[in-house]
């Protein structure tokens, strides 16, 4: 039998020539599209870029001191008749006999000096219940050396004329 020869399709030569030539298109669209590239930058200005930093939330801490000034909160004691330290009281009902003023809250402690009816008073202290009688300490609104223990008994609320009071 006649031996056959194993031809192909495809040429040696014919695969050669196009790699060469694919090769040259190859090199060719990279320099045509790198130098398109290089023009392109070397139109554009030189910029920088510039970061902003925008600071994340912070809590933000309150001091509370503890040396703040405490508020002047007063109580005052108000008896059932109204009489309260800074009020002001007239000595009344004691029948022309006068009221004693005590050294000490009581009927037992010395007796310094009396007030008559009408006599103004400013009350500074008290009360203090003893023998029956709420007693508070007064101070003379004429003259302030005039200071003792008066029971309430013999004592009005009252305001004083406006000369009286300092």
């Amino acid at each position: 039998m006649p031996e056959k020869k194993n031809q192909s399709i495809v040429n040696w030569k014919t695969c050669l020539l196009s790699l060469v030539i694919g090769f040259i298109f190859f090199v060719g669209l990279v320099l045509v599209v790198g130098s398109a590239g290089l023009k392109m930058f070397a139109t554009q200005e030189k910029s920088t870029a510039q970061l902003t930093v925008i600071p994340a939330p912070t809590v933000t801490a309150v001091v509370i001191s503890l040396d703040m000034e405490k508020p002047n909160l007063e109580v005052r004691y108000v008896s059932p008749e109204g009489f309260s330290i800074g009020a002001f009281v007239q000595v009344a009902n004691t029948q022309g006999a006068g009221l004693k003023f005590r050294s000490e809250s009581g009927t037992g402690s010395d007796v310094t000096f009396i007030a008559m009816d009408g006599d103004l008073f400013q009350m500074i202290d008290g009360p203090d219940n003893k023998n029956g009688y709420s007693w508070w300490k007064l101070q003379g609104m004429k003259d302030p050396q005039l200071v003792g223990w008066a029971a309430a008994d013999f004592l009005v609320l009252t305001a004083p004329a406006a000369d009286q009071v300092e």
